[in-house]
């Protein structure tokens, strides 16, 4: 037997299972794998990010067609931000952070660390972008019941189109 059958005979418990298998791959090619750490990538797929970039750009560009007001010297939109300019504004902040954040994680992939933080920055901001949003409109809402109740004259009820 020469030493490349020997080799062979040694390696084949090893070549049974599929960590072996992947090893001898992995070594053929020079691949060494001293410890396993869960890349960025892994844990927080691009997929958030991405949905991200498009939906704030989707939310910026919708929330600066609709038709403004003017409240307090600032334009409003008129349709949830009624009356609430510090709440536009603190949304549009939100907007602008998770677009930043995402951009800069799909550019900066080679920093993990770098990476998993403006994910994560991406991510908070656009949750305290939609909240925000979720919670304007709850109040535009209940602002429109009040005054379809409260246009109501002598029993009679008048309906607002």
């Amino acid at each position: 037997m020469d030493y490349a059958s020997e080799a062979l005979v040694d390696t084949i418990p090893k070549r049974c299972s599929v960590a072996g298998i992947l090893e001898c791959i992995l070594k053929e090619f020079n691949v060494y794998v001293f410890e396993k750490r869960y890349s960025v990538a892994e844990v927080l797929p691009s997929f958030p990010i991405m949905f991200i970039i498009y939906a704030s750009c989707t939310l910026g560009t919708i929330f600066m067609i609709l038709p403004h007001e003017q409240v307090d010297g600032t334009s409003v939109p008129i349709v949830v931000f009624k009356d609430r300019p510090t709440a536009f504004h603190a949304f549009l902040i939100s907007i602008m952070l998770s677009f930043t954040g995402a951009f800069s994680a799909m550019l900066i992939q080679h920093r993990p660390r770098v990476e998993r933080f403006c994910r994560v920055y991406a991510m908070a901001s656009m949750i305290s972008a939609i909240s925000i949003l979720l919670h304007t409109t709850a109040l535009w809402g209940f602002r429109e019941k009040a005054v379809r109740a409260s246009m109501s004259f002598e029993g009679k009820s008048f309906d607002i189109p």
